[in-house]
């Protein structure tokens, strides 16, 4: 899933620097859709013009970053569950 964004940012990466600086980027495929400021109107921009399709949000500058968690994805945990480790309630 997103291979073809992460290979498009990796290979363009000099040029994405020089044309947007510190901006957090919107790739679908191979091409950049959005350039913004902040994640949050990066995020809001990627609904507005993708919806629900896979999009790679980052910036050029940053390393990446993978994160996986599936029993989180399949709701097995919860991300807004009290402290796992907590005996007392």
């Amino acid at each position: 899933m997103l291979d073809t964004e992460r290979k498009y940012l990796e290979s363009n990466r000099d040029r994405l620097l020089k044309e947007y600086g510190g901006k957090i980027l919107i790739i679908k495929g191979e091409q950049v859709t959005g350039a913004f400021d902040t994640i949050e109107e990066a995020l809001q921009g990627a609904v507005m013009q993708h919806g629900l399709e896979n999009v790679l949000i980052r910036r050029p500058s940053e390393a990446q970053i993978e994160f996986s968690a599936p029993a989180l994805a399949l709701g097995i945990i919860n991300a807004n569950s009290t402290h796992a480790g907590d005996s007392s309630t």
